[in-house]
């Protein structure tokens, strides 16, 4: 497997959507086209898409995989990897 950059933190446009209880959510990768991805996860872990504050998004390690797309760990219980876009992706402040 090729060497990997981890960053602690990273924010992932998705859309997120009500869980089955209060304390969840249901995010979907990607944000608008055919779902990739869609996983429950804590609602502590959503918020505002930080670019231009016009969705939402969800906290997320990444791992830059050298000469491949980036691949983001979600907060779920089986840490579920996912390929995401460079576009999608925003440093956490």
């Amino acid at each position: 497997m090729p060497a990997s950059e981890k960053i602690a933190s990273c924010w992932l446009r998705c859309r997120v959507d009500r869980g089955m209880f209060s304390d969840e959510v249901a995010v979907t990768y990607p944000a608008e086209g055919d779902a990739v991805r869609s996983v429950f996860v804590p609602r502590s872990e959503t918020g505002q898409w930080p670019k231009d504050k016009s969705g939402r998004a969800v906290r997320v390690r990444l791992l830059r995989p050298e000469g491949e797309n980036p691949v983001a760990v979600l907060p779920t219980d089986e840490s579920t990897l996912v390929a995401v876009q460079e576009r999608d992706i925003a440093e956490v402040s």
